[in-house]
C-alpha cells in the first residue's frame, strides 16, 4: 500500500506561491454553483437551474460577492450578475477579511476588495493570501509583511517563508537562517542552539535544540527534537513512551491539529508514526499516520495488510475500513474522500462507511456542503448528497 503523505512544503520562494492552473475556493455564499454543461462552465442555483449560462473554460465559486472565471486562457472576475469586474489575470488567490490577491497579465500583483479595484493602489512583484490579518508580499525579490490596510508590518528584506501567519507566527527565511517573525514584524528570540523545525500550530512550534559534550576528549554534538511556545520558551523537551525514552530518536513530522503532532522514529522498513499531545504523551504505534480534520485521525497499523482505522480524539476506534486505500483527503461536512486502489476516489464517513462510491478520478475535500471532483477527466462539482453539477454532452 502506498500512502500519499500529502506533506505541504512548509518553506518556499513567495514567488512560486500563487503559481496555479486551477485552484477551486468554496465560498461561505454557496448561492450561485460552478455548473459544467460539456466543456463550458456557468453558474446555476443550488437546485441546479441554470443562472449564468456556460461560457466559461473554468468557473471558480463566489468568495466575498466576486467569482473568478476563466476564457481564452486568462482569467478575470466577475460578479453576481455576470459581469466583469477585474483586468485579465493571469493567478488569484482567495477572499480574506474582504481582500483577494491578484496578478495581472503584467505580472503585477496587487490586493482586490469586492469591487474588483486595487485595494491600496499599490503593487507587488507578489501577493499571497491574508491569515491572521496580515500578507506576505514580495517586491524587488524580498518578501514582507503587511496588514489589511496595506501598511507595512515589516519592509521586505527576507527571502522565503511559510505561506500564512499562525499562531501569530510565519515560518521565514533570513540571511541563510530560520526565524519566526510576529504579527509585530519582529523575529522570535531564540538561543543560539536552537532552530526551527516547523511552523508554529496552536500556540506551539517544533524546534531541534543541539547540545555539546566532551567524551573521550571528543566533542559530541546532539540534535533533540523539542517544542517551544509564543515567548520562546522550551516547553516539550521530554518523549517517554512505555518506559522509554524516545527523546534521541523522535523526528519531527506534523504540526499540531485539534491538539495532536506527529512525530516519527526510524525502524528497519520505513518510520513508525505516533501522535502527541502538549504534554509528550503517545499514541499507539502506527505505520502511517494522518490528521484528518474535524478531531479526528487517521492511523494504520502494520505494512503487508495493513489494517486502516479512524480514530477520535481519544484514539478511540470510529471506523475501520473494509478496502484497502491508497490515499486519504481531510473531512469536510462530515465526508472524508478515500481512493481506492484501482485509483477511483469516493467519499466515506467517520464510521469508515462509503457514502459516495469510487467513480472519481479526483475528490477534494467538502466546504459549505460542495466539493470539487473530476470525472470522464474534467472538474465538476458535487454537494454532500453526491448530486452532481455537471452534466456531459
Amino acid at each position: 500500500m502506498a500512502f500519499n503523505l500529502n506533506l505541504i512544503k512548509t518553506m518556499r520562494p513567495l514567488f512560486f506561491l500563487l503559481l496555479f492552473i486551477f485552484c477551486i475556493q468554496i465560498s461561505s455564499q454557496a448561492e450561485l454553483i460552478p455548473y459544467r454543461l460539456g466543456k463550458q462552465w456557468g453558474y446555476s442555483d443550488t437546485a441546479g437551474k441554470i443562472v449564468i449560462q456556460p461560457q466559461y473554460a473554468l468557473a471558480d465559486f463566489f468568495e466575498n460577492g466576486v467569482a473568478f472565471v476563466m476564457k481564452d486562457s486568462f482569467y478575470f472576475g466577475i460578479n453576481e450578475q455576470g459581469e466583469k469586474i477585474t483586468e485579465l489575470a493571469i493567478q488569484y488567490g482567495r477572499f480574506v477579511d474582504g481582500l483577494c490577491p491578484l496578478t495581472n497579465i503584467k505580472k503585477q500583483s496587487y490586493y482586490i476588495n469586492a469591487t474588483g479595484k486595487n485595494a491600496f493602489n499599490i503593487v507587488f512583484n507578489a501577493a499571497e493570501n491574508f491569515s491572521e490579518g496580515l500578507a506576505v508580499v514580495s517586491m524587488k525579490h524580498k518578501c514582507g509583511i503587511i496588514n489589511i490596510k496595506g501598511l507595512w508590518v515589516r519592509e521586505p528584506d527576507f527571502d522565503s517563508s511559510s505561506l500564512y501567519f499562525k499562531s501569530g507566527f510565519l515560518l521565514a527565511k533570513f540571511q541563510s537562517k530560520f526565524i519566526f517573525i510576529n504579527k509585530w514584524g519582529r523575529a522570535l528570540i531564540l538561543a543560539e542552539n536552537v532552530r526551527p523545525a516547523g511552523i508554529f500550530s496552536e500556540g506551539m512550534a517544533a524546534v531541534y535544540v543541539e547540545t555539546k559534550s566532551i567524551i573521550d576528549n571528543t566533542m559530541q554534538v546532539k540534535t533533540n527534537l523539542q517544542f517551544i511556545d509564543t515567548a520562546g520558551q522550551i516547553v516539550l523537551s521530554k518523549f517517554v513512551n512505555d518506559n522509554f525514552d524516545y527523546s534521541d530518536y523522535v523526528n519531527y513530522e506534523k504540526e499540531f491539529i485539534d491538539g495532536k503532532a506527529i512525530v516519527n522514529v526510524a525502524n528497519d522498513l520505513a518510520f513508525d508514526r505516533y501522535f502527541i499531545d502538549k504534554n509528550g504523551r503517545f499514541s499507539f504505534l502506527f505505520s502511517y499516520a494522518q490528521h484528518l480534520d474535524d478531531s479526528l485521525y487517521l492511523g494504520v497499523l502494520g505494512y503487508m495488510l495493513p489494517s486502516i482505522r479512524i480514530y477520535n480524539k481519544s484514539f478511540d476506534v470510529q471506523g475501520e475500513f473494509n478496502v484497502q486505500l491508497s490515499s486519504v483527503g481531510k473531512f469536510g461536512e462530515g465526508l472524508l474522500p478515500v481512493q481506492n486502489q484501482a485509483g477511483y476516489w469516493g467519499y466515506c464517513d467517520s464510521n469508515a462507511k462509503i457514502i459516495i462510491p469510487f467513480i472519481y478520478q479526483s475528490a477534494n475535500q467538502f466546504k459549505n456542503g460542495y466539493a470539487i471532483v473530476k470525472s470522464s477527466g474534467s472538474l465538476g462539482v458535487i454537494n454532500i448528497h453526491g448530486i452532481e453539477f455537471f452534466k456531459e454532452l
